[in-house]
């Protein structure tokens, strides 16, 4: 099953609002328990080479949330400008595929996402027509999603793929049982519930830029609990 998502589909804005700011509710609280173990660790009666240990990896689960918590901030920042009909959306010439690699290799996001993502090189195609901003955004967007989203089984990847017109974005991941929109099994759900899923509200602004790029945005249940999302994007502005 497949749905698909975009400019023409944007949500109502009290939803998609609400869905951002329960994702960074749940980041501030996980920023607290750390601060609070922290200060545990500091004042407890385990050996200081234990304690250092453990200060070190809730500061390590800090600095995630942190950059996780920026990466939102932006997302409230490009909802809002939409809601009010005032996003700037300029496609410039920039070349693709470093910009795509840019985000891959940047030191704020190469140790969450660098082991998912696969660059094939098809058209030899390297300037592009888009609004380097909000592809940026588009490419976090799907790389957090399959971190929040994926079951930890190793199989998660994100291809993405540089043809002759046009630029593809693959991702495919098992989905999380703990995922509260989905059953630990995409095949056992109704369809009701399936279609909530595949409509999730956050997907809609994936769907968004793709569109205002003259792309793509679908993401579709496969067997055996996988889920395949896929961004096309075309080079030219028709």
């Amino acid at each position: 099953m497949i749905s698909s998502t975009g400019a023409s589909k944007f949500p109502d804005n009290k939803g998609l609002i609400e869905d951002v700011f329960h994702e960074i509710r749940t980041i501030l609280s996980g920023i607290l328990s750390s601060v609070e173990l922290i200060d545990l660790y500091n004042g407890g009666r385990a050996a200081p080479e234990k304690a250092g240990e453990k200060i070190a990896r809730q500061a390590g689960a800090i600095k995630s949330q942190v950059i996780e918590l920026e990466f939102l901030l932006q997302n409230v920042r490009i909802i809002q400008h939409i809601l009010n009909d005032s996003l700037n959306f300029k496609r410039q010439p920039v070349k693709i595929q470093p910009l795509l690699q840019d985000v891959v290799e940047d030191d704020r996001y190469a140790h969450l996402f660098s082991r998912w993502v696969r660059f094939k090189t098809i058209g030899l195609r390297e300037v592009g027509y888009v609004d380097e901003f909000l592809i940026r955004q588009l490419l976090l967007n799907m790389l957090f999603r399959i971190q929040r989203n994926s079951a930890d089984d190793g199989t998660a990847e994100l291809q993405i793929v540089f043809e002759k017109e046009f630029f593809e974005l693959k991702a495919v991941y098992t989905a999380n049982a703990h995922d509260h929109s989905l059953s630990s099994s995409i095949k056992s759900l109704a369809s009701e519930s399936l279609q909530t899923f595949l409509d999730q509200r956050i997907c809609s602004l994936i769907g968004y830029v793709a569109e205002l790029h003259e792309g793509r945005f679908e993401i579709t249940a496969l067997p055996g609990g996988r889920i395949e999302m896929l961004v096309t994007i075309p080079y030219d502005v028709n």
